[in-house]
This record gives structure tokens, sequence and C-alpha cells, in this order.
């Protein structure tokens, strides 16, 4: 076989074999680049699911720390707090006049003296029968102890219902009064036995200083 039969066996070959379709690799090319942009679509909204979980689970609070932070500002938890009380108010002091007997209610520990009237620093005298106080001391009062504190300074600042001498008291009697010193008070008979010689009354008293 010569040179030229030889170039054209060669040229016979690559004529009769089969070269690519431009439209069927065009085709897969379309193909391929599809696939490729699908796979990158998911990959990039997996990525952001993820990171939009993440985010939002690191801005909610711990659930212990939402029922630590309930508890602290429920009502509940409010009211078991402890309840501030009022200090109870003191009892009144009581004194006891036998007939011909004065006080000076303003002395802390308040001593009956034999005395012939309310006279001087002596703010209450029991004569057996009548009680009478220093500078016509005593006012008329109706109301209750509890509120005596602050209707007898009103009682006895405006001048009325004042007691014109000395008065006859039974047990559970009410009266506001005016010590020498100018306290205002409130007294009550809590016992009285009327008798020239062995005549006595027990008073309860409270002195609004």
């Amino acid at each position: 076989m010569t040179n030229n039969d030889r170039d054209r066996s060669e040229t016979n070959r690559a004529r009769n074999g089969k070269s690519p379709d431009p439209a069927v690799t065009a085709a897969l090319v379309s193909r391929r680049g599809a696939i490729l942009a699908a796979v990158i679509t998911a990959t990039v909204g997996l990525v952001g699911a993820v990171i939009v979980a993440l985010i939002n689970t690191s801005a909610q609070p711990a659930k212990g720390a939402d029922d630590r932070g309930a508890a602290s500002t429920s009502p509940n938890a409010t009211s078991a707090q402890p309840q501030e009380t009022k200090p109870a108010e003191a009892p009144a002091e009581q004194v006891k006049l036998d007939a011909d007997m004065g006080v000076d209610l303003d002395q802390p520990r308040a001593t009956p003296v034999s005395a012939s009237g309310p006279n001087g620093d002596m703010d209450l005298h029991f004569s057996g029968s009548y009680l009478a106080a220093n500078r016509t001391g005593l006012f008329y009062y109706y109301g209750t102890e509890q509120e005596a504190k602050i209707q007898c300074p009103k009682i006895v600042s405006e001048g009325k219902g004042t007691v014109p001498g000395p008065t006859v008291i039974s047990a559970g009697g009410q009266l506001c009064l005016r010590t020498s010193k100018g306290t205002v008070g409130w007294l009550s008979a809590n016992d009285v036995k009327i008798g020239e010689n062995s005549g006595y009354i027990v008073l309860n008293y409270k002195l609004f200083r």
C-alpha cells in the first residue's frame, strides 16, 4: 500500500467516524448546570435555616430563668412577704383615789397623796363623793377610748363641754382632762364607791403627750 492509499484510508475512516452533536452537548451542559444550581440552592437554604435556628435559640432565655423570673414577679411571691405590724397601743394607766386624796398625773408614776382639794400640782381630787380637777380641767366626753386620742385634744382646745365643778362619776363614765401643766388626757371610772370616809374611785387614764 502506497502512502497515498494510506492517506485516503485514514481520511475515509475520519469521515465515517461519528462526531458529537452540538445540540446534545448543549443539552448535557444545561442539565448539569441545572442540577448544580439546585444543589447550591438547597445547600444555601439549609445553611440559612440552621443559622436562623441558632439565632432564635440564643435569643430565648433558658426555661429555668423564665420560671425564676415569673416566680419573683408573681403576686403570690409578693404576698408571701411578711407584713409590717403596727405596735400595739399601750394600755391605760390606773390609779386609785381614796376619800380626801389627790394625784398629780404629770408625774411618771402617779402616786395618790392626802390632799384637801385639787390645788397646786394636784390634777384630780376625790372627796369620797365627788371628783374635782385642777383649774376646771374636766370635759364631758362620750366617745370611745380609741377615739379619745383625737377627740379629747379637740374638745379641750375648743373649751366645749367643760365640767363646771366637782362631779359625781359612776363606773364606766368617761371624761377628757387637762392637767396642771396643760397636758391633755382621757380618763374613765373603772370602779366607784361613794362614802364620806370609806369611798374610793379607781380611774383608768391616758395622757397624750
